[in-house]
């Protein structure tokens, strides 16, 4: 039977067409995709039935605690890739899918498949330029490593080989000691991919392509360039490969075909990572070779294959897509940049051998743009980068020439030769793979880059800025619009939070190319604007300290400790924790289901069966059940073992006046509603109270200071405050701005800071409603003569105010008392405050 009989799936979700979030999501044409999009939200929304409890306790982690990176920034993932990792685990775990034919079958999908050529699971990604594929793989390699591990489940593995189709991917996947990414398992740490109560048993030991050891840890992950698998005894590679997938690495290279494929086959059942899998769509190349002979030796868990574009030779998209992200859908999301096309009208047909005097006029509007925003931009430590896509090599060196004339390019230009595929020359190969580590860093020397049309996968560079594709009036050598923006799509300041800064990349061109550009970019759900290059850009601001403001500089203790979440403390769980008894048993008679027969014109009762009552008949099943949502709703995953023996006791001896022996008039008492769920409450708010940690706070000894505010772009509304050490304060909504000129006016207020994420980062932390530890950023700082203000001003009020409220107050108690300092914390309610005309701080309070 198909899925959809064996998953309740609900009247809602199957009217929505496929779509996963009904406000952002466009339909999918894609058929796995259009039928898993329903059925994966509404297991999502029934907390993931049907997979293990280590895969519950990550996506939990993973998607519903909030996460804070090492530099204090928080980090949530992209709904891209939970909607990615998501549709991974019900294929594999829940629908058990391990070929494209059984997945097609239980989805009811119609997809041409050849059952005979359809030998392990497959499944593709489908996911825009800069919406965090790599993130995706690293959370699949775990998720993969602790089912192996903690559940033991054959069908898991932890033998990793991810593949990059060339240097350059293959250098950004693996990064380096400065900026490690797979390099020595550096993501992992970087980034909360491990719960803190697991992070101990992570054992992955990475091998990077030059190396020739043996792995020295409980699991492994093979980075490697395919061009591993197809070396020769002399070096060479067969030239059709060549010229599809790009150049030969280096002849040095340390471990040989050979002994890597002697390594390889002593895994077993290995998960492949295909990254740019567009490369491996025909079953007669060697990439597609080698992993089909990975399947043979060593067994295949699954192949992932990630792309912005996982298309065959025909243009066909791969039929294995799982789940799907359009370019579209990116820049709604503001996951990447938001492209605006420039376009130039009555440009002069200048004939000329020299693309620098052909091309002048884009060249000159290129540079025109680069300056607004090299000029606003370098004021936050980056550097916009100018990027300049030339005919052929002799053109990208007289455009470098040209752009060398300029004062502030001169000696700052960076020249890559390549092929009309995009390919590196030889020659400039490993100055390329430099310049893709560095260039977004403070101290690049580059400001500009001249390239032969585009430059393939792997140029993953944020700076990029402005974008001129120079090419014939004809348009015969056509640029892939995509691929084009997809040199300068990653966002600039990737840690800003999304919707306070508009990250703009602008596309220099010629409108006779308008319809071309509309057309290939509508296919990717992008509303592209096109505007004259003589409208002024709507520059952000940039938000710095003012050095003639600093006597309104604002400092806020360091400290740590208040409230901690520890699992560890259900080990002093008790049975005589808990109320008892809860009922009394003589109250909850067996509820008897009856089916009576009435005639239907004298209304008599013809006919009276007892019905039997669907319930769990067995005390292990119930008890079972039972703890298990206990888990769920207490977020307490792993913990099974712990608690089902605890609450089989207290079942047994304490939730009744009596004892009971599991029979069948006390297996109906307890298939009460009215017990199951005050069963199931009692324990979670004991077990939240236990695992919720109240610690005393201690002083750090150090302040968080408004002079150390590093400057940031804003593109929201700001207001240019008196009593503030910024040049300008960000505005997030009305009432903040009203908020903020109260504090401004009021004579008594002595200096105040807007706190957020870009500026002072105060959090207090907390627990919410659901158990988790959160940390909460109140709206302002405010200093009087006598007491230092912590002011959250609501508009509307949530579920977790009054938690917020509580933890703010303890902590200014604490603070206070260990400062020697009044600390005080007020909310500001809109209805109140615009209902009070407030003037003057001290009146509000």
């Amino acid at each position: 039977r198909s899925f959809n009989q064996l998953y309740y799936m609900p009247e809602t979700i199957k009217n929505q067409g496929g779509v996963e979030n009904p406000g952002n999501s466009q339909k999918s044409a894609l058929p796995l995709v259009r039928a898993l999009r329903p059925l994966v939200k509404a297991w999502r929304d029934d907390g993931y039935k049907g997979t293990s409890e280590t895969t519950r306790r990550l996506l939990d982690w993973w998607f519903s605690e909030e996460h804070q990176l090492s530099n204090g920034s928080t980090f949530t993932f992209y709904p891209a890739q939970r909607a990615a990792m998501e549709h991974l685990v019900f294929c594999f775990e829940v629908l058990q899918g391990r070929s494209l034919y059984q997945l097609a079958q239980k989805l009811e999908a119609h997809i041409p498949i050849d059952p005979s050529a359809d030998k392990w699971a497959k499944y593709a990604f489908k996911m825009a330029t800069g919406s965090g594929k790599t993130m995706v793989m690293a959370m699949a390699v775990v998720w993969s490593y602790f089912n192996a591990t903690r559940e033991k489940k054959s069908g898991f593995t932890k033998n990793f080989v991810l593949i990059a189709p060339n240097l350059i991917v293959l250098d950004r996947l693996m990064g380096d000691s400065h900026s490690p990414e797979f390099f020595e398992g550096g993501i992992f740490k970087k980034y909360p991919f491990l719960p803190p109560e697991w992070s101990g048993d992570f054992q992955l030991d990475v091998i990077g392509p030059e190396e020739e050891r043996a792995s020295t840890k409980t699991a492994t992950l093979y980075l490697l360039n395919w061009q591993k698998f197809v070396e020769r005894e002399n070096g060479e590679i067969d030239n059709p490969v060549e010229n599809l997938l790009g150049p030969k690495p280096p002849s040095d290279i340390a471990v040989t075909l050979a002994k890597l494929k002697d390594r390889l086959s002593q895994l077993e059942n290995v998960m492949v990572l295909n990254d740019e899998a567009h490369h491996v769509w025909d079953e007669d190349l060697v990439w597609y070779k080698a992993i089909a002979e990975l399947y043979e030796n060593t067994g295949l868990m699954c192949q992932l294959d990630f792309s912005a574009t996982p298309k065959d030779q025909g243009g066909n998209l791969f039929t294995h897509i799982i789940t799907e992200y359009t370019l579209g859908e990116a820049i709604h999301d503001g996951v990447v940049k938001r492209p605006k096309i420039a376009e130039i009208e009555n440009i002069p047909e200048i004939e000329s051998d020299n693309a620098a005097e052909r091309y002048r006029v884009q060249i000159d509007a290129a540079v025109d743009k680069w300056r607004l925003y090299y000029k606003e931009l370098k004021k936050t430590n980056k550097k916009p980068i100018l990027f300049v896509m030339a005919e052929n090599t002799t053109a990208a060196d007289q455009v470098a020439d040209y752009l060398d004339s300029f004062k502030e390019l001169s000696d700052k230009v960076l020249t890559i030769h390549t092929d009309k595929k995009g390919e590196v020359s030889k020659k400039d190969l490993d100055n390329a793979r430099k310049w893709a580590r560095e260039v977004d860093e403070p101290d690049n020397p580059y400001l500009a880059v001249v390239s032969v049309l585009m430059l393939r996968e792997g140029w993953d560079v944020k700076n990029v800025k402005v974008i001129a594709p120079l090419r014939p009036l004809s348009a015969e050598s056509k640029i892939l619009p995509e691929q084009t923006l997809g040199r300068g799509l990653r966002r600039m300041f990737p840690g800003q939070l999304l919707g306070n800064y508009t990250d703009e990349l602008i596309v220099i061109e010629h409108p006779a190319f308008h319809d071309l550009i509309q057309d290939a970019l509508t296919e990717q759900g992008v509303e592209i604007e096109f505007v004259l290059i003589q409208k002024p850009e709507t520059l952000p601001k940039i938000i710095s300290v003012d050095e003639n403001k600093k006597e309104y500089d604002i400092a806020v203790p360091i400290t740590q400790g208040g409230v901690t979440r520890s699992v560890k403390k259900l080990q002093e769980l008790r049975v005589s924790d808990f109320p008892s008894p809860l009922f009394h048993y003589k109250d909850l008679n067996p509820v008897e289901i009856k089916m009576r027969k009435r005639d239907l014109l004298t209304r008599q009762v013809e006919e009276e069966e007892i019905l039997t009552m669907p319930f769990a008949d067995r005390p292990d099943i119930y008890i079972s059940a039972i703890t298990k949502k206990i888990q769920k709703y207490s977020r307490v995953s792993g913990q099974f073992e712990n608690l089902a023996g605890i609450t089989k006791d207290y079942i047994k001896n304490k939730l009744f006046d009596k004892s009971l022996d599991f029979n069948e008039d006390d297996l109906k008492r307890l298939n009460n509603a009215k017990v199951r769920v005050r069963l199931i409450e009692v324990f979670v708010d004991r077990i939240n109270d236990l695992t919720a940690v109240s610690e005393d706070i201690e002083l750090m000894g150090e302040e968080l200071r408004a002079i150390n505010i590093k400057p940031f772009p804003w593109s929201r509304d700001i207001f240019e405050a008196k009593k503030i050490v910024l040049n300008f304060t960000p505005i997030e909504n009305k009432l903040e701005d009203q908020f903020t000129r109260l504090l401004d006016n009021d004579d008594q207020v002595l200096s105040f800071m807007k706190n957020h994420q870009q500026t002072l980062n105060f959090r207090i932390p907390y627990i919410d409603t659901n158990g988790f530890v959160r940390n909460y950023i109140p709206d302002f700082i405010a200093k009087t003569k006598d007491t230092n203000w912590v002011i959250e001003t609501k508009g509307r009020e949530d579920v977790d105010v009054k938690l917020k409220d509580k933890r703010a107050e303890e902590w200014c108690k604490q603070v206070s008392k260990l400062t020697g300092k009044e600390w005080s914390y007020k909310r500001v309610d809109q209805a109140r405050f615009e209902k009070g005309r407030f003037t003057r701080l001290e009146d509000l309070i």
